[in-house]
C-alpha cells in the first residue's frame, strides 16, 4: 500500500501509476512526477490536463516550446468558431513566427489587420472560468508532496488544494469547499492592492524561466505556504495555503522555500533565495 495525495487514502500499488505533476503537453518532465491511483490520475488528466492544453490562450506558448506531448504530435491551433464579416470558414492558424493568425478558407489566405478591422470579427469560445485554479491546485498538492512527501501532508491544508482540484468535478465535496480557507490568484483575475509588490516578484520569477515551474515559498507570509505556478511562460495561479511553515525543513538556503524548473529537457531545483537573488542582481543591473 502507498500513499495517493490526490485520493488523501492509502490505495494498493498495483492500483498505482505515475503522475506527470505537469502534463508532458504543457512542459512536464518525466522526472517530475508522483505516484497517485490509477483513477485519480484518469481524472486529473481528462478534467485539469486535457482542458487547459486545449485553451486558446496556451497555444502560442505551447508551439514556441514545442510541447508535443506522450505521442509527439505538434502542438495545433485551437478549435474556434470564428467569423470575419459574413465569412465563417475563420480559422486559427500559425504563421511563419509561430503567431496565431485568422485564416479564411473560403480566401485561401491570411487575413490582415485591415481585413478585420473593416468587416469586423465575432468568435465563440467557451472557457471554465476557475479551470486555472484548478489546475494550480493540482500542482500545489503533488508538488507539495513531491518535494517535502509526508510533512507537506501533516503540517499544509492539503484538504483546502483538494477541495480547489476537485471542484465542480465527479470528486466535487460541496462541505470541503465551503470549509476552505485558503487564497489566492489565477489568471485573468485582477490582483488586490495589497499583492501588487508580491505578485510583481512572482511575474518576474515567470519571464526569468519562461518555462513551466512551481515556486513553494514557506517565509512570505505567517502561517501560509505560497505555492506559484507557471505554465511555459505564462504566469497561471497563486495558491496561499495555511500551513506550520516551522515544521519544513530549511536546510542550506532553502528556509525560504522551493522553486521546481521544467527547463527543456531538465528539472532544476533552485531556492526561493536564490530566486531572488537572481531577480535583485538583475534589477541592479537594468
Amino acid at each position: 500500500m502507498s500513499f495517493c495525495i490526490y485520493s488523501n487514502s492509502d490505495v494498493a500499488d498495483s492500483e498505482l501509476n505515475d503522475e506527470h505533476i505537469f502534463p508532458l503537453s504543457l512542459g512536464g518532465h518525466d522526472r517530475f512526477t508522483i505516484k497517485v491511483s490509477k483513477f485519480a490520475n484518469t481524472l486529473a488528466n481528462r478534467e485539469l490536463d486535457e482542458k487547459l492544453k486545449a485553451c486558446p490562450f496556451l497555444a502560442i506558448n505551447r508551439k514556441r516550446h514545442e510541447s508535443t506531448g506522450h505521442r509527439g504530435k505538434t502542438p495545433r491551433p485551437p478549435n474556434v468558431k470564428i467569423t470575419v464579416g459574413s465569412d465563417k470558414s475563420i480559422v486559427f492558424k500559425f504563421d511563419d513566427n509561430d503567431l496565431l493568425q485568422f485564416y479564411s478558407h473560403k480566401r485561401l489566405k491570411l487575413l490582415t489587420t485591415e481585413d478585420i478591422k473593416t468587416e469586423g470579427v465575432t468568435f465563440s469560445l467557451k472557457q471554465e472560468r476557475s479551470l486555472r485554479l484548478r489546475f494550480s491546485a493540482k500542482v500545489a498538492l503533488s508538488s507539495g508532496y513531491f518535494v517535502y512527501g509526508s510533512t507537506f501532508v501533516e503540517n499544509a491544508k492539503t484538504e483546502d488544494l483538494r477541495a480547489l482540484m476537485n471542484y465542480q468535478g465527479e470528486r466535487h465535496d460541496e462541505i470541503a469547499f465551503d470549509d476552505i480557507t485558503s487564497t489566492g490568484w489565477y489568471w485573468p483575475e485582477p490582483v488586490g492592492a495589497s499583492d501588487i509588490m508580491m505578485h510583481g516578484i512572482f511575474q518576474r520569477i515567470n519571464d526569468m524561466f519562461d518555462c513551466s515551474f512551481v515556486a513553494l515559498i514557506t517565509r512570505a507570509v505567517p502561517d501560509k505556504i505560497i505555492i506559484v505556478v507557471g505554465v511555459l511562460g505564462h504566469l497561471t495561479g497563486v495558491i496561499s495555503c495555511p500551513a506550520n511553515c516551522d515544521r519544513f525543513p530549511k536546510s542550506e538556503s532553502y528556509d525560504l522555500g522551493h522553486v521546481v524548473i521544467l527547463k527543456g529537457n531538465d528539472v532544476q531545483r533552485l531556492s526561493f533565495r536564490q530566486c531572488l537573488q537572481v531577480i535583485a542582481e538583475s534589477s541592479n543591473g537594468e
